[in-house]
Order: structure tokens, then C-alpha cells, then sequence
């Protein structure tokens, strides 16, 4: 059975359009090779970003729960190829103390098993720059909040990171910001405001909470005796009340030490028994992050972090969603009922990016390597502490050619039943992407 989805198909044409209109305001006038100081200023119009293919082999683990729970109404299948294709676009304008950007998405995936097109807008905002100090932004907007690569406890108006690739663009959410930056003499160097309203209703902004409000965020900077400083808080009638206090300091020219933790009050959550009974209850969580950076004299740039998730599930719990799935799943094959695998997939956040309390990540990436210019191979490895499984990712990535990015990544998931990568869908995954960058 093949499914087909399509959302947002406005979206491309809205993009299209943008695009023409863009392209038609920037053309028409000669070069002409004598020195104008004109050329050198910013231009108001811009259009940049990126064209992706990413095709992959995956060796599916046809015993694992997560493989019987998506793939379970499917043929069975050894080895899964898929494809995808996508497109980023960054188109912006400024005039004077104005500016305007639209990032729209655009992707589509084939596999076998089903067809997808998605088109999206990650970004689309209106900003106001009276002075060097002061800016005021309205609209669909990314945050860049927290210091950690792998994850970031005191994001707490941001989309999860996907700590297989954390530098992946994301989808933002619809707001209104502003920031104030004062400059000092003495230890405080810099102080900045960012305080944030979003609103939530089923049309606005419906995956920041299952409640519709109004929310209000804010994160105070500080650069204080050298190091990054940053205070948060999120309040409002979506979302209980959260803390966070995140730093980041150099230790020396080539050390750095990074460090998150979040109070989260009154976090509402859905645990699921091995009967396949839904228990539901209200409890504060703690979420924290330590981590080192170090570059060698070699190039070579390590990244290590532990992270704590109090909100995620102990190896007992694990194991009783993989039971409870298990069991559904010889339920379908012998009655065709597949009511009880429909309810555990509902609880996305057992198959989530880090659904335990504690892990490990370190990523290795080397310069130059080899002496081959633009030449990058990295390893990347996140343990889960709880269980001991892990996975290893190693790859290369070269970009030598203009406005090119070749990358070659495998995916090695290593654990057995009952741990966290052992019942992933598969058990090693080939990818490439390319990337043209416009």
C-alpha cells in the first residue's frame, strides 16, 4: 500500500513567484567595466541557499519493535533504498531601517513504501533596525538559543535538535521579538534583551503546545569577566513555567567548556505500561548539558557533551513499550486488528531523537586531512548511558568544487533488544548527499 502525502501546496508557488519577481527586479542593465562604488554597497535585494539530493541504503532489523511498528501494514524488506530532494532558499530585502526574509522548504522522499511531498515555511519575518541596538522582528522566526552542539536544554522556543545532525536548518515559529543590545567598560562587556511573544491556537503555531495561549519568553546575555552568559524563562498559558541558565567560556585559545541546565515545571507526560495502559501526570524535570571543545595543533576538532534529559524514559519503561509493541504486532498478524500498534504510535516520544535520561556524544572532525585541501572526514558517536547501546556515524566531506558539497555518511546502530538503538528500524544506513549551493 502506497501513501502519498501533500501539504502546504501553496507554498511552491508562492516561492516561484517570489522567485520571478526577484529575478525580474535584479536583471537588466549591462556590465560595463569601469569602477563604480555602487556595486560595492549591499544590494537590497538577495537570494541565496541550497539544492539537495540524498539518497540512502538502509539494512533493515526486521525483529526490532520501532521496524514492526512503522513498517508493519508493508512488504518485508531487507534492504530499504530511498531518495530525497530539497530545496532552501533565503530570499530577503533591506531598505534603510527595514528588512524582509522568506526561507521556504521544499522536499520530496520516494522509497518503496510510500511517496511525500512537503513544502514549508522555516522562516518569514519583517524587521525593523532603527539603530545599531535596537531591532524589532514580527513574523515565522528560527531562535538560536542554548551552547550546546548536540543538544540544547534552554532552547525553550525552538524545534528539538536532531542530534545525528544537529546543523540542519529548522523550522521556526511564528512571533514577535526584539532585541537590545548596550555595550560597557569594565567586567560586564555586553549586555542583550531578547524578550518573545508567541501565540498558540490551532491554526498558529499548534506543535509549540497542545494548549492554545499566549506565551512570553525572554533570554538575558551577559558577557561578564569573558564569558557568555545567558539567563531564560518561558511562561504563559500554553506552557508551564520554565528556567534555564546556559555559559560558555574559553580556556585557553583552543579549550572551550560549554554548560546548559532547565527547570521545567509542572511538564505534562504520557508513559505507556506493558499492558498497553496510558498513564498520564504532572512532575517537575531538570535537563542539563556539559560539554568540551578542543582543537589540535593538527586541525583536528573534538566535541564531547553528556547530556541529562529528565524528562525521558528509564530502561524499565523502555522495555515495556517495546513489550507492549511486540505483543500488538502478533495481534495484527493474527487477527489483521491493528488498533493497539495505531495507540503506541501515538507516543512518538518512545521513538524520538534521545527518548532516555542520559547520554554521551562525541564528534571528531579533522581539517584538511591527508593534505587534501576542503577534505573533512568526522566520526560521530552517541552513547546511550542507560542501556550501553550506541550508534557510530563516520564520514567524509569534501568541498572542493565551487559551490559544491559532496558528503558520505554511514550509520552503524549497535545494541541488542530491548535497548534503545538495538530496536531501531535498521541496523546500518548509507547515505550521500549533494548540495548545491546558490
Amino acid at each position: 500500500m502506497k501513501r502519498t502525502k501533500r501539504r502546504n501546496a501553496h507554498l511552491p508557488v508562492l516561492f516561484l513567484l517570489s522567485l520571478f519577481l526577484i529575478g525580474a527586479a535584479a536583471s537588466g542593465q549591462e556590465e560595463e567595466f569601469t569602477f563604480d562604488a555602487d556595486a560595492f554597497t549591499r544590494k537590497a535585494y538577495s537570494l541565496d541557499g541550497y539544492l539537495e539530493f540524498r539518497p540512502s541504503l538502509a539494512w533493515l532489523r526486521q525483529n526490532s519493535s520501532l521496524y514492526k511498528l512503522r513498517y508493519y501494514d508493508q512488504d518485508r524488506r531487507e534492504i530499504l533504498g530511498q531518495g530525497y530532494f530539497a530545496l532552501l532558499a533565503d530570499l530577503s530585502y533591506r531598505k534603510s531601517i527595514f528588512e524582509a526574509l522568506l526561507e521556504p522548504y521544499l522536499d520530496y522522499g520516494i522509497s518503496p513504501y510510500e511517496k511525500e511531498a512537503r513544502a514549508n515555511l522555516f522562516q518569514g519575518y519583517v524587521l525593523l533596525k532603527p539603530s545599531v541596538s535596537f531591532s524589532l522582528y514580527a513574523g515565522k522566526r528560527t531562535m538560536r538559543w542554548g551552547k550546546g552542539y548536540a543538544w540544547s536544554p534552554t532552547a525553550l522556543v525552538e524545534r528539538p535538535k536532531n542530534p545525528n545532525e544537529p546543523d540542519l536548518a529548522r523550522e521556526g515559529y511564528w512571533m514577535i521579538t526584539a532585541d537590545y543590545t548596550k555595550s560597557f567598560t569594565g567586567a560586564l562587556k555586553t549586555l542583550s534583551f531578547t524578550p518573545v511573544i508567541i501565540p498558540v491556537s490551532q491554526s498558529v503555531n499548534p506543535n509549540f503546545s497542545s494548549k492554545d495561549g499566549l506565551n512570553f519568553a525572554g533570554k538575558l546575555y551577559l558577557l561578564f569577566l569573558d564569558t557568555d552568559i545567558d539567563l531564560v524563562l518561558l511562561a504563559g498559558k500554553s506552557q508551564s513555567v520554565r528556567f534555564g541558565l546556559d555559559f560558555s567560556r574559553n580556556l585557553r585559545s583552543n579549550w572551550e567548556i560549554h554548560g546548559e541546565i532547565a527547570l521545567l515545571n509542572d511538564l505534562e507526560r504520557s508513559r505507556m505500561d506493558g499492558e498497553g495502559q496510558i498513564h498520564k501526570d504532572t512532575a517537575d524535570a531538570t535537563q542539563s548539558l556539559l560539554g568540551l571543545r578542543y582543537l589540535s595543533g593538527a586541525e583536528i576538532t573534538y566535541i564531547l557533551e553528556y547530556y541529562h534529559n529528565g524528562t525521558g524514559f528509564d530502561s524499565l519503561q523502555m522495555t515495556d513499550f517495546y513489550s507492549f509493541v511486540d505483543r500488538a504486532y502478533e495481534r495484527y498478524l493474527l487477527s489483521g486488528d491493528d488498533s493497539h500498534l495505531k495507540e503506541a504510535a501515538k507516543l512518538g516520544s518512545y521513538a524520538g531523537f534521545s527518548p532516555m535520561t542520559d547520554y554521551l556524544f562525541l564528534r571528531v572532525i579533522q581539517k584538511d586531512a591527508f593534505g587534501i585541501l576542503y577534505f573533512f572526514p568526522a566520526v560521530t558517536v552517541i552513547t546511550n548511558l542507560c542501556d550501553g547501546s550506541a550508534s557510530l556515524a563516520p564520514e567524509v566531506t569534501y568541498k572542493g568544487f565551487t559551490n559544491f558539497e559532496l558528503r558520505l555518511k554511514a550509520f552503524v546502530l549497535i545494541g541488542k533488544r530491548g535497548e534503545e538503538f538495538g530496536e531501531k528500524p535498521n541496523s546500518f544506513r548509507l547515505e550521500l548527499r549533494a548540495r548545491y549551493f546558490f
